[in-house]
């Protein structure tokens, strides 16, 4: 299963179709059956049981179509945020919302009944909760992330925004979103979590021709370099060493790691989202980065 499938499927959970076309409307939703209705490629069975609960809504046994040959199967879907009937109609983003997948798997759609089993039989269930706050007031956010795929480990992720104001914000702009991250953690328990779930998106931009242990061998010893450039108040040399060896260990980091990042300053949205570690160590002043790693043995 790709790992940017399951970020994929939860965008159609907080947006439309066309969120253009649904700026002016100010008609609520009737209620959750006609949320879910509203979710392009999102299917029923004669199985699914669709709920109005108390802030928000619950559905069971739904599928989602990524693509013609790629669908996934969820066995729960739980979305709870205030006045989501109407905010999720208007296409904009909530104060806060709870998000909560279980039983998520792929079902592949391969044309062979019998490839469409054998592949099944490697297919993992995977509980996913995503939830985020703000406080318009105080202009601050927190948002928390967990994967857990059973066997093969347990991804989490959490954050604290300061500057933030996500009032009025349209979905459609999320990468837009200005803000400062004044605190991250992160959790690493892998079994294999990495190598099945986020290494083939990130291995499938390589050329498709070449051995691409070269090209990850450089891009390690780069990233590496750089982190190695930052002064040990910002990352002292135990830390240093556990993210690099992490970042060795692609794309089969097994093992148990953990990050964690305080920012004085903060560390703007802006510089993170652009995924340039250059432009990232410009702002790095003020900075401490923590990190540990269990590397799991051979």
């Amino acid at each position: 299963m790709r790992a940017l499938g399951l970020f994929a499927l939860a965008v159609p959970l907080f947006s439309q179709p066309s969120l253009a076309e649904l700026a002016d409307k100010t008609t609520p939703l009737a209620d959750c059956a006609a949320l879910l209705a509203s979710i392009p490629d999102v299917k029923t069975t004669q199985d699914t049981l669709i709920e109005d609960v108390e802030g928000g809504c619950r559905a069971t046994d739904l599928s989602w179509a990524e693509s013609s040959y790629i669908h996934y199967r969820i066995d729960e879907i739980v979305l709870l945020s205030p006045d989501l009937l109407q905010t999720f109609e208007a296409g904009k983003l909530s104060a806060a919302a709870d998000l909560t997948l279980k039983g998520l798997r792929i079902v592949p759609q391969t044309g062979s009944p019998l490839q469409d089993y054998i592949i099944s039989l490697s297919s993992t269930g995977i509980d996913l909760h995503l939830a985020y706050t703000t406080d318009p007031a105080e202009r601050t956010g927190a948002v928390d992330f967990e994967l857990s795929a059973g066997k093969l480990g347990r991804l989490s992720l959490s954050a604290s925004l300061s500057d933030f104001d996500n009032s009025d914000v349209p979905l459609s702009s999320l990468t837009e979103t200005k803000g400062t991250l004044d605190h991250f953690e992160a959790s690493l328990e892998d079994n294999g979590l990495f190598a099945r779930l986020f290494a083939p998106p990130i291995l499938s931009t390589l050329p498709a021709d070449q051995d691409p242990r070269p090209a990850i061998a450089a891009a390690q010893e780069a990233a590496i370099a750089m982190l190695a450039s930052w002064p040990e108040t910002t990352m002292p040399p135990e830390s240093l060493a556990a993210l690099s060896a992490l970042i060795r260990a692609f794309p089969k980091p097994e093992g148990s790691w953990t990050l964690s990042i305080d920012s004085e300053p903060g560390l703007s949205l802006e510089s993170l989202s652009s995924g340039n570690l250059s432009a990232l160590s410009t702002v790095i002043a003020g900075t401490r980065i923590t990190a540990t790693g269990t590397p799991a043995a051979p």
